[in-house]
């Protein structure tokens, strides 16, 4: 019995001591953070279109008049995604559109640049002094929706180079999201021709006192007189008179032949120098006006002669009496 007791005794010992000596297993997982981004789509630039200030599509411009370039863009990621919409407009010489030609700095006669950005900023360049490129009221459209119209109104500067021959302006709209880009066009738009004409602190002309049979010559020539002229491409120098000077009783007629043969005839001749033999006869308006000179583009301030001079001739019957009429200057495009 003894013997059976201690044989149960060593088992139980036996027992507890495997127990408290099994190995306990080691970790076999370790965390390591993970991460990735998903970025937004690009934006789209829908469509570009050049458009009157009233929103009609157009193809044509006219400096110092108002126009709308409409761009529509979408965004998956709404309209707010989006750092700026760019608008280039660009004049190419041989009409052929290349994207190569779209970079580059904007000036008074080929380039203008358009920019929003983000926040209601709204921008164009030449910005220069001097610049006669305008930057009128502009539309935003909702940004918290997907997609939307831009309207970039603006007015074409002074000298923005006229289109002639194969020659044509091209418009290139771009959107960013600060990422990625896309862009559209509206090509092949013509630019009409602008001409701008100041006579400079002249307010009469007056020849004084003159005697019947008075001949073009250093008597009856006045000088000096300051014309500006500003043009987008190729212009004539214009000078008319009116066909009838009036006086106390009489009229004086224009004698558009400059010989003055009957009584009570004037003739005038005109050129942008001092020099009598470069001067042509001077017509009357409404029929027409006599060119004196043939020049192209200006810049922004415009070619101001200081030289401009008139000639008169009388005939040798002449009553005696104050005549007053009217001469214009005019600058008419060239060819």
């Amino acid at each position: 019995m003894k013997f059976i007791t201690v044989a149960r005794i060593l088992a139980g010992v036996m027992l507890v001591f495997f127990l408290t000596t099994m190995p306990t297993p080691a970790r076999a997982d370790e965390e390591v953070p993970g991460s990735f981004d998903v970025e937004g789509e690009a934006p789209t630039v829908e469509s570009v279109e050049l458009c009157t200030a009233g929103g009609s599509a157009t193809t044509d411009m006219t400096p110092q008049v108002e126009y709308n370039i409409s761009v529509n863009v979408s965004d998956t990621n709404t309209l707010d995604d989006l750092s700026t919409v760019t608008v280039t407009i660009f004049y190419d010489a041989d009409g052929a559109y290349s994207d190569d030609e779209v970079a580059g700095a904007a000036d008074n006669q080929t380039r203008a640049i358009l920019t929003w950005t983000n926040g209601g900023s709204w921008s164009i360049d030449p910005v220069a002094d001097g610049t006669s490129w305008v930057l009128e009221s502009c539309v935003e459209p909702t940004l918290s929706v997907g997609s939307g119209i831009f309207e970039f109104h603006f007015k074409p500067g002074k000298v923005a180079t006229e289109t002639t021959g194969n020659a044509k302006w091209h418009i290139y709209a771009e959107a960013y999201d600060g990422t990625a880009t896309d862009n559209a066009t509206d090509v092949n738009k013509d630019m009409n021709w602008y001409g701008e004409i100041t006579v400079n602190g002249l307010s009469s002309v007056d020849w004084g006192a003159l005697v019947p049979g008075t001949d073009f010559g250093p008597s009856s020539n006045k000088t000096d007189i300051s014309v500006t002229y500003i043009a987008n491409g190729a212009y004539e120098e214009q000078v008319a008179t009116s066909a009838n000077w009036t006086g106390n009783s009489d009229n004086a007629t224009l004698d558009a032949t400059g010989s003055c043969t009957y009584s009570n005839e004037f003739s005038l001749k005109a050129d942008d120098t001092t020099t009598l033999d470069d001067a042509v006869l001077v017509t009357a308006t409404p029929g027409g006006y006599a060119t004196i000179d043939t020049n192209n583009q200006t810049g922004e301030s415009g070619d101001t002669v200081t030289t401009n001079t008139l000639w008169l001739k009388l005939s040798s019957a002449f009553f005696a009496g104050d005549y007053s009429g009217f001469i214009y200057f005019k600058i008419d495009g060239g060819s």
